[in-house]
């Protein structure tokens, strides 16, 4: 599954953080896309979780875990590819 890298903002925003901008440093963004990829290509939600469990130094300060996270961005990417392909 490929991620453009709109897709890879909507995924991050509605899975991650819905604040987000546009405003953020193109680099931060390439970053991120890199390892959202990641993320949606790992063979398990575990494998995924490795890729981004550094984001927080702290999951549970935020009421989340590495693998919450990863399973969101899988399921959410998922979905916007089966839309995506409806639609063609």
């Amino acid at each position: 599954m490929t991620l453009s890298f709109d897709v890879v903002k909507t995924v991050y925003r509605q899975a991650i953080d819905p604040r987000a901008s546009d405003r953020e440093p193109s680099v931060w963004w390439d970053a991120v896309a890199l390892e959202m990829r990641e993320v949606v290509l790992a063979g398990t939600d575990r494998e995924a979780a490795a890729v981004i469990e550094w984001w927080h130094n702290d999951w549970a300060s935020v009421s989340d875990t590495p693998v919450a996270a990863a399973r969101r961005i899988r399921h959410t990417a998922r979905q916007m590819m089966s839309r995506v392909r409806e639609r063609t």
